[in-house]
């Protein structure tokens, strides 16, 4: 007797009520100003907005463009108000963006949610001297599905073949000095036969848009099949825990850096006597498995930076 599928809205309720119940417990770090909901499309849509925040105090000059998690179907860039203020605490420039959420009916795939992040990027690029935004030293961060659009994004900048995939004629005039995921989701086509698993046929079209059962399209959008085919990324960092329920992704994206010759920091918390789940540096400040990671990333950002002199 095989067991029930999942509807997806659990999850989404979940997800919902565990950053609720952080971010009403919690008070952001230090003073921000934030230069809220700018519409990075020009049409009113909510999942077409982003944010700019900075410290009034201090910068480091080094930006971060910011993609919020939640299995393609959830979020917000304000649920993770709490995390990307720890950053902006610290000197940087944090941009958080919104995308469009995955539909019920299918219609939204990873696919357009990466063009809004392309969308998003070139609007700050072409906003930057607007806003007082130095792009200088410009990394994407992102988590879980965030994670996987932040793959794109610098894949998209150097692929020709992801590009024309797109129908993008070009992307964004900046430079990506690296790419920090936190618990991303690396191989789509392992994310697909996850769905299969435990979601029920509606979940699986409503996560993953009507297109799921595509090879090409799961390919094309597929960080895996890129680094698999000599794509070399910009400069990575990654994290992840025993107890993350998608740690096998941040696995085989280390695998598969070490067996192809490319450098990645990273960070896998191993122990068994703490439960720190998926993403757990977002809920976790003041543990040291949180702290290591975020300071860790701070280094990564640090690092890889061109310090004027």
């Amino acid at each position: 007797m095989g067991f029930i599928k999942l509807p997806l809205s659990i999850a989404v309720a979940s997800m919902a009520h565990g950053d609720s119940k952080f971010n009403d417990s919690h008070r952001t770090y230090g003073h921000i100003n934030n230069k809220k909901d700018l519409n990075y499309c020009s049409d009113g849509e909510k999942e077409h907005c982003l944010d700019i925040l900075t410290n009034p105090n201090k910068s480091n000059r080094i930006a971060l463009f910011y993609i919020h998690g939640g299995a393609y179907v959830y979020g917000y860039k304000e649920d993770s108000r709490i995390f990307t203020s720890w950053f902006v605490d610290k000197g940087f420039t944090v941009i958080p963006i919104n995308y469009r959420l995955a539909r019920k009916d299918g219609s939204i795939s990873i696919m357009d949610q990466v063009k809004d992040a392309v969308e998003a990027l070139k609007f700050v690029v072409e906003n930057a001297v607007h806003y007082g935004v130095s792009l200088k030293n410009l990394f994407l961060m992102g988590d879980s599905a965030g994670g996987h659009i932040c793959l794109m994004l610098d894949i998209l900048s150097k692929s020709e073949e992801a590009r024309k995939y797109y129908q993008l004629e070009d992307f964004p005039k900046v430079e990506i000095k690296g790419v920090a995921l936190n618990s991303p989701m690396y191989d789509y086509m392992l994310v697909r036969a996850a769905a299969k698993e435990v979601l029920s046929k509606r979940s699986r079209r409503w996560m993953l848009s009507k297109q799921y059962l595509d090879d090409e399209f799961i390919n094309k959008n597929n960080p895996r099949y890129y680094f698999k085919n000599g794509f070399k990324p910009s400069p990575l960092f990654a994290s992840t825990s025993y107890y993350d329920y998608f740690n096998n992704q941040s696995q085989r994206l280390k695998k598969d850096c070490d067996a192809l010759g490319i450098n990645i920091d990273y960070l896998f918390e191993a122990s068994p006597d703490k439960s720190i789940g998926h993403i757990y540096n977002h809920f976790h400040f003041e543990d040291e498995e949180g702290k290591r990671c975020n300071n860790m990333m701070v280094d990564f950002f640090i690092r890889n930076s061109k310090v004027d002199k």
